[in-house]
Formats: structure tokens, C-alpha cells, sequence
């Protein structure tokens, strides 16, 4: 019984138990039961998942290492390539299973890689010249990481790393078309954008249009590989060269990108400065670019050089300064005209420092630190012995801005001409906007020619073969006929008719005369006797020609007329002697000389008739052909003839008409000085007669003016400037004065400052340091939300701030 009653409290017990439990379990709530079966599933999942995972990176870690232990074998004539034999494009997230390398010779070997995933041996650096297929794509080049996990500063995933496992687009993708955010992963980007990646990858990264994310991407891994790979790797200091050659190639395909270049050019001078020239100042300044939004290590090198050896800016290094530093406000001019701006602002600097600019010594320290593109980096700065840094100064700055400024004012009617014609730098309506030092080669040649054939003499062309031997695009203004005689007078060389006098513009089929002039010449053509002696011959040339035809005895007794007008200056009778080649040629016609004089008086014709016989006996002869000429001269005024020949013997003063025969035993008179007759002495200088040429010419110029004028229509040429297509650069950051500006722009040419070095900067730009911090924070956290420096000492600079500002 006993025994029973054992055996039945213990099955009491159990049923107890099991019905505690079976009420346990049904108070427990639906969801949570979900939940739990929810978790029994996916359990043997994730178990599978991760054994697999494992296996397949101790596999690719083995493979790796039997990669590099092959290529330290068979180095000589291999290529090394890596093909996808399964999933390619499978768009999931593991396209595939295993990998195959092959050394590219006769023997070919092969093996299999992994997939990698977990062991940390799952990332190959592809060398320069060998090639992989990754989903597809055969990569050709190398240079750039491969595999899944490769960490960087704060933890952060290698941003270049291309890991095969992740999902690549199946259908082709625009490479012109942006894919990316500003800071592009591979990790992190679209399936369309890394298959856009891996298309320009095998394209040989050259497509001129791909979105420059895709030349960002790869120039990370080219970063890496120097500021990591290299400092703990000495064996890969090697390949610097590769990769410096590597990123040249790509600045000459994709420098316009300003963001780029900056980054690229940065790069190649950090790269470049770990060891100094100490002779980099006394050679030619590196080649910057106008608008750099950073000024090039080595030209603040050679620049501290100059300072430090006390040694004064030359017009070469100055230019080099003014071009790059981002300081100095440049406008339009400077980069539409660059070639033109840099040869004007090197003759000014020459001009205004002949000696060249000495520059101070700054308390700031030249230091060197690269801000890498990829965000997940950092470079050590590197100090640059005891140069002075020369953006930390305001005073030579100030001066080139001043230069600057004043080429850029004379350069504005050359740049508005180019913006209306960029495709007529070298013609001559643009030339002529210039000073002729500034014209170009060719036109330079052309002067020198036009000179060489002119020699002491003059020669006669048409207007239209002079433009044309500079290129002129069609018919001249009058605004520039006369920049075109005026640049011909900078030179010496006169043009007749003087159309700087108020002649009238000449046309192309107008003939005109180019003669040798002096530095004097330009401000003797508003005498009174010029007036009178120019439109005298017109009036005698008009006569000459008005039968048709000009005898060579006129033109020659015209010129030996001039050559007696001593009371004229050597340069007045030399230009009138071109004016007169010309009237000669092409002179007024009598019909229109006789309708400009019949509005004149009796007396005004008179007194006109009775100078031009004062003019013919100057020399002291009056020959028979002269007497011809001047009854000609006085029938065109309406007068009687017999006129002239009493106002002949009234004003000769002694002189003999050449039809008479002088007595025997006086000698003839000269040509070229008013004579007197005495019984003693002979002909001698009659200084009474000059004074009476002079006082006549006086009076008659008057008179003459008003009829040979020509009357000039207003041509000139109606300026209609276009808006400006390039960018002006403002040396002010939006929210910051000039000083303040600059002392920004110091601040973020590296990433990292001490407080006493801050503290001499803001000293050597007369600055006071927290004032200035904190004058830039506050213009930071107003536009960005973020500030410019973190901390005291040492001062950080926020490089997440840095793209935001694109200084």
C-alpha cells in the first residue's frame, strides 16, 4: 500500500507541475510568441551565414599570400589579373563565390581565391600595370585597393576600397550623369554608381565628362597609399613616382574641376616638399593658376626664400604672387587677358620698383600639411625650417593690389572687345585698345617692317593695305583711325592726311603717307603757320591738278616753296611735304574749291591772293612757272591777274623776278631764307621779312581754316558692354573684411596650430588673435552651423567646415 500511495503522490505532483506550466505558458501574450518563433527561424540562418563567411576569408587570406609569394617569383614579363568565374552581375549582395588569379606568361598558373569577409588579410593593393575583372569588368592599370573590410581614421570604412561582394547594377549607367554625394563610398554609393565606377575604371579612367566623383573614389586610394601604406611600408616609397605621374595624368584631363585640382595640386606639392631646393628662389616661379583658391607650397617656398635672404621680388616671382594669392581681388581682365595682364603688370611692377620689392621677415613660419580628400586620412605637417610664411604679411600684398587694379583698369576696353569678339584677340580693332608695347608678336613684326621700308623717308600706301597688314576686320571707326595714328605716332611714324589735326578719316581706297616724325612733332600741328602753310597747299595743289594732270616741275617747285618756309620747324615742313604727296595725288577738285571760296569777300580773297605771292617769292625768285601757277590761283579767286603782279613787285622787297635778269656781279639768293638787296653786301637774312611771313600767315589762317576744313561727323564708336562671362574673384569672404579674409585663409592651410604660432600670425597681419577667432566663428555658425577652430592649444581647424567654405 504503501508502495501505491508513493506512486500516486508522485503522479499527483507531475500533473501539479505540468498544469503550473500550461498556465505559465498560456498567460503569456500573443506577440511575444510570434517574436520567439520569429527568432527560431532566422537563428540557423545567421549560424550558416557566419560559418560560411569564415570559410571563405581564411580562404582568400591563403590566396592572397600565395599571389604575393608567385609575384616575388616570376616578377620579369607578368601581368597579373584577377577573374570572376561565377555571379557575374547577379545583382545580390554576394555576386560571388570565388576569384581566379593568373600570371600573365607561357606557364600560366592558377588558384582560386575566396570571397573575403571576416580575417583581416582580405585586402590587395592591384599594382600599377597589372590588371583584375571584377563582375565583369576587365580593370586594367591597377592602383587601387580591393577586397571587403579596410578601416581608416575613426573606424571609418576605406571610402576607395572596391569589394566585389556588394551589388553592382546590371544595366549600363551614363558616367555624365552624378551619382554621388559630395564625400563618395564605394561602400556606401548606388549599385548604379559603382557600376558607373567600374565602367570608368575599365575605360582607363580618361572619359573627359565623367562625373569627377569617379576620379575622387580612385584619387582616395592614391591618397591612402602614400599617407598610410607608405609611412608604415618603406618598400612602398618605391611606387611614389607611379602615383605622382598617375595624378598629373588625371590633373590634365579633369583640372577645370576646381575641387580637383585643388585637391590633386595640393597632393603633388606635399609630395614634393618633403625635402627643400635652397636655390628654388633664383630660377623661374612655378606655373600657377589665376583664381587658385590656395597659394602653391613651392611658390610660398621661394617666396619665403626671398625674404629670408633678403633678397628683393623680382617682376617674374611678383607676377607668380599676384596670380595666386587668393588675397588679391582679380576681375575679368586678368584671366579673359592673361598673357596681356601678365606683360602689363611686369612693365608696371618694373616701372614702380625698379629694384624689385623687399619683403619682410614674419614672426609665421612657413609649415606644409596637406588636408587629404578623403575623409577618413590625415597627413603629418611638415615644418619648413625658418621660412617666413608670406600670406601671414599685408604690406607687399597691398602694393600688388594696387598694380593689380591699375592693369586692370587700362586692360577693361581690350577685355569688353574680347568679350563681344573671342575669336579676334590678334585683329586689329582689338589691338588698338592697347598699348603698342602689348600688341603680339605678329603685329610687333609688322611695325618693325612698316619701319624698315619708311626708313628717312616716307612712303605712300593705300589706308586699306595698312589695316590690313594688321589683320582689321572691316571698315575703321574714326575712334579707331585715330588710336591706330596715334599708336603709329608712340612709334615715330606720321600718317598724312593728320587726321589727329581733324583731317577727315580716310578711307580704304584713300591713299595716305607714312613719314619718320620726332618725339616733338604732335604738339607743333596747331600753330597758326602750320594751319596757313597746310591749307595753302591745298589750294595750290587744287590749281596745279585742275587741268589734269600734275608736271613734275609743280611738284617740285612746291616742295622747294616748303623747304623756304623757314619760319615753319624742320618737323612741320617734313609732315608737309607727306601732306603734300597726297593733295597731289588725290587733290580737292576746282569745283569744290571754288564753291568753298565764293562765300568769302572780296577783301578775304584779296588778302588770301596777296599771302600766296608773298609765299612764291620767299626764296627771292619768282620763275615763270610760278607766276603761271599763281594766275591760275588768282582766276580761281576771281580776281583780276593783273593783281598779282602788283602784289609781286610790292611785296619782293628787293628780290628779282626770274624773267629779269639780275645784274651782273650779285649772286642769286639760295632757296629757302626771305632776302634783302643791299649794294654793299648782297642778299642777306631779312629778319624784318620773317617777321612779316609770320604775322601774315597769323592772319590768314584764319581766313583759310574756315574754307579747307573739313567738317567732321561725330564717329564715335558707341561702346555696348556685355555682361561678363567669367567669374570676378573677390579677395572678401561673404561675412569678413579683407584682413579677416586672409587670416582665414591662413588658418585652413593647415589642419593643425599651436597657440603661439597662431598667436605670431595674427601679430605679423596686425590682428588681434581671440577678436579674430571669434569674429570667424561667428561668421562660420551663421552661414554653416559648424565652426572654423576647435580648441585652444593646440587650435584644430574643422576639416568638415572646409568644403563648405570653398575658399
Amino acid at each position: 500500500m504503501a508502495r501505491k500511495k508513493a506512486k500516486n503522490s508522485t503522479s499527483n505532483g507531475i500533473l501539479i507541475i505540468f498544469a503550473l506550466a500550461f498556465g505559465a505558458v498560456a498567460s503569456i501574450p500573443k506577440n511575444a510568441w510570434i517574436a520567439i518563433g520569429v527568432i527560431a527561424c532566422i537563428a540557423p540562418l545567421f549560424w550558416l551565414l557566419v560559418r560560411r563567411s569564415r570559410r571563405h576569408a581564411e580562404q582568400l587570406s591563403v590566396a592572397i599570400s600565395e599571389t604575393e609569394h608567385l609575384r616575388e617569383h616570376q616578377r620579369s614579363g607578368l601581368t597579373f589579373s584577377m577573374r570572376e568565374v561565377s555571379g557575374s552581375h547577379m545583382g545580390t549582395e554576394e555576386t560571388s563565390d570565388f576569384y581566379t588569379v593568373q600570371l600573365g606568361s607561357a606557364s600560366s598558373k592558377s588558384f582560386k581565391i575566396p570571397n573575403a569577409s571576416t580575417q583581416k588579410p582580405d585586402v590587395l593593393w592591384v599594382p600599377a600595370g597589372e590588371s583584375v575583372t571584377v563582375s565583369g569588368f576587365s580593370i586594367p592599370g591597377g592602383m587601387f585597393y580591393m577586397g571587403s573590410v579596410l578601416g581608416g581614421r575613426h573606424d571609418a570604412e576605406e571610402p576607395s576600397l572596391i569589394n566585389p561582394k556588394l551589388r553592382i547594377a546590371k544595366t549600363h549607367v551614363d558616367l555624365e550623369e552624378r551619382l554621388m554625394s559630395y564625400w563618395p563610398s564605394f561602400h556606401s554609393i548606388t549599385s548604379e554608381a559603382r557600376r558607373g565606377y567600374l565602367q570608368w575604371l575599365e575605360g582607363g579612367r580618361r572619359y573627359p565628362l565623367a562625373d569627377t566623383g569617379y576620379v575622387f573614389l580612385y584619387f582616395y586610394g592614391l591618397e591612402r597609399r602614400v599617407l598610410v601604406d607608405a609611412v608604415s611600408d618603406p618598400g612602398v616609397k618605391a611606387e611614389l613616382p607611379l602615383i605622382v605621374e598617375e595624378v598629373q595624368r588625371l590633373l590634365s584631363i579633369y583640372g577645370e574641376n576646381r575641387s580637383f585640382r585643388g585637391y590633386a595640386e595640393g597632393f603633388l606639392d606635399y609630395l614634393s616638399n618633403t625635402k627643400i631646393d635652397p636655390d628654388l628662389y633664383l630660377g623661374p616661379p612655378p606655373n600657377v593658376v589665376a583664381y587658385s583658391y590656395e597659394m602653391p607650397l613651392p611658390l610660398r617656398v621661394g617666396l619665403g626664400q626671398f625674404a629670408s635672404n633678403k633678397r628683393p621680388l623680382d617682376a617674374d616671382w611678383a607676377l607668380a604672387w599676384t596670380l595666386a594669392d587668393p588675397n588679391i581681388s582679380k576681375r575679368t581682365p586678368v584671366t579673359r587677358c592673361k598673357d596681356v595682364f601678365s606683360r602689363l603688370f611686369k612693365l608696371k611692377y618694373t616701372s614702380a620698383h625698379p629694384k624689385g620689392l623687399s619683403l619682410a621677415q614674419n614672426k609665421t613660419k612657413l609649415k606644409t600639411s596637406y588636408r587629404p580628400a578623403s575623409a577618413v586620412l590625415m597627413a603629418p605637417t611638415l615644418s619648413l625650417g625658418d621660412l617666413p610664411d608670406v600670406l601671414a604679411t599685408s604690406g607687399t600684398r597691398k602694393s600688388m593690389q594696387l598694380l593689380v587694379e591699375l592693369c586692370t583698369t587700362e586692360l577693361e576696353p581690350y577685355s569688353r572687345y574680347l568679350g563681344r569678339n573671342p575669336d579676334s584677340a590678334e585683329a586689329l580693332e582689338g589691338l588698338l585698345q592697347l598699348p603698342v608695347a602689348l600688341w603680339p608678336t605678329a603685329a610687333r613684326t609688322e611695325l618693325d617692317e612698316l619701319q624698315l621700308r619708311i626708313g628717312d623717308d616716307l612712303i605712300v600706301m593705300s589706308f586699306g593695305e595698312l589695316a590690313g597688314r594688321f589683320k582689321s576686320a572691316g571698315a575703321l571707326s574714326r575712334d579707331k583711325v585715330l588710336a591706330l595714328a596715334r599708336a603709329l605716332e608712340s612709334l615715330h611714324i606720321g600718317i598724312e592726311p593728320d587726321v589727329l589735326a581733324g583731317s577727315k578719316t580716310p578711307k580704304a581706297e584713300d591713299q595716305i603717307a607714312l613719314f619718320v616724325t620726332q618725339p616733338e612733332d604732335g604738339s607743333l600741328r596747331a600753330s597758326a603757320a602750320y594751319n596757313a602753310a597746310s591749307v595753302t597747299l591745298d589750294l595750290a595743289s587744287a590749281v596745279a591738278s585742275a587741268d589734269g594732270d600734275t608736271s613734275t616741275e609743280e611738284v617740285t617747285l612746291l616742295a622747294q616753296h616748303i623747304d623756304s618756309w623757314n619760319h615753319l620747324s624742320v618737323a612741320h615742313r617734313k609732315r608737309l611735304k607727306a601732306h603734300l604727296r597726297i593733295q597731289i595725288q588725290q587733290p580737292p577738285t576746282l569745283a569744290s574749291l571754288k564753291k568753298k571760296l565764293d562765300p568769302l569777300t572780296v577783301e578775304a580773297k584779296r588778302t588770301i591772293a596777296s599771302f600766296l605771292a608773298h609765299l612764291a617769292q620767299a626764296d627771292g625768285i619768282v620763275s615763270p612757272l610760278e607766276v603761271k601757277l599763281l594766275e591760275r590761283v588768282y582766276k580761281a579767286l576771281q580776281l583780276d591777274s593783273q593783281l598779282l603782279y602788283s602784289d609781286l613787285h610790292g611785296a619782293a622787297s628787293g628780290a628779282s623776278i626770274a624773267s629779269v635778269k639780275p645784274k651782273a656781279g650779285i649772286p642769286r639768293s639760295e632757296p629757302g631764307t626771305p632776302v634783302t638787296a643791299t649794294a654793299n653786301q648782297g642778299f642777306v637774312l631779312d629778319h624784318e621779312r620773317i617777321a612779316e611771313l609770320q604775322r601774315e600767315t597769323a592772319e590768314v589762317s584764319a581766313l583759310l581754316a574756315k574754307v579747307f576744313t573739313d567738317d567732321q561727323v561725330d564717329e564715335s564708336e558707341q561702346l555696348v558692354d556685355v555682361a561678363e562671362s567669367v567669374q570676378e574673384s573677390s579677395a572678401d569672404i561673404d561675412g569678413l573684411d579683407l584682413e579677416h579674409s586672409a587670416f582665414l585663409r591662413l588658418l585652413i592651410s593647415r589642419t593643425e596650430w599651436s597657440r603661439s604660432e597662431l598667436e605670431a600670425a595674427a601679430s605679423d597681419m596686425e590682428l588681434m588673435l581671440d577678436g579674430a577667432l571669434e569674429q570667424i566663428n561667428d561668421m562660420a555658425f551663421e552661414r554653416f552651423d559648424m565652426p572654423v577652430t576647435e580648441g585652444d592649444d593646440p587650435v584644430e581647424i574643422n576639416t568638415d567646415i572646409l568644403e563648405e567654405l570653398a575658399l
